[in-house]
């Protein structure tokens, strides 16, 4: 009996071992494709365009803010715009993808939940759509938390990333599904979101395939925010 109870420990410990091998390879593997995906880059940067947009950060979230109105698209008729009260009138509008559970439930750093941190870390999650009216961004200034890179961008550079963040919207009967009172302020809303969040899928990935649209600089597999800024500053 005690033979047989060292056996399923010894056992026991090997599969233990083995299990934290593999998630040490993951890891160890997840940190690889962020270093190297970052420094590689891929795309142009053209110092003068048709049109100015931004790439927004936080240090760790990172979206778009693009003209409201422009030859190329106005975004009010793409975005109902009732749900914004008078921040409508800004010229700006930052768009960005994300965790879904992680946006709605997070409004500050402050209530991260542990749970909530695994699942968008671990496990693939619903997305959705972060929209925000805001004021012209000033380049490289620290404002409300976010620094603000400029982008410029020929017309056709810029149907090209009008057309994808337009298609990672989740629409009913063509029109963007809306995900009622779960905005933090009057100026910002969600909508659901097509595809599913994940380690390799995430914020920064998002706007990383929307600048690799276009083919404007970026890192070629940009999983954090530097992957993506240090190409354009």
């Amino acid at each position: 009996m005690r033979i047989k109870k060292k056996q399923f420990w010894i056992r026991t410990g090997k599969n233990i071992t083995r299990v934290l091998e593999l998630f040490m390879a993951f890891i160890f593997f997840y940190f690889v494709v962020a270093l190297y995906g970052a420094a590689i880059p891929v795309g142009e940067i053209h110092t003068k365009g048709d049109i100015d947009i931004y790439v927004r950060s936080s240090g760790i979230h990172t979206e778009l803010c693009m003209p409201v109105h422009s030859g190329i698209i106005n975004w009010n008729n793409f975005i109902p715009v009732d749900p914004y009260g008078e921040s409508q009138t800004h010229a700006f509008i930052a768009i960005g993808w994300g965790d879904k559970g992680f946006f709605l439930d997070t409004p500050i750093w402050a209530e991260l939940k542990v749970s909530t941190a695994l699942n968008a870390a671990f496990l693939p999650s619903a997305a959705a759509m972060h929209v925000m009216y805001c004021e012209e961004p000033q380049i490289a200034l620290n404002k409300d938390g976010y620094t603000s890179v400029k982008v410029h961008l020929s017309k056709k550079q810029y149907k090209k990333i009008v057309r994808y963040v337009k298609s990672t919207f989740q629409k009913s009967n063509g029109k963007v599904d809306l995900i009622a009172d779960k905005g933090y302020t009057e100026s910002d809303n969600f909508y659901e979101a097509n595809d599913s969040y994940h380690m390799y899928r995430t914020c920064n990935i998002w706007t990383n395939e929307a600048l690799k649209a276009a083919n404007v600089r970026t890192g070629l597999f940009a999983l954090e925010p530097n992957g993506i800024l240090i190409h354009l500053e």
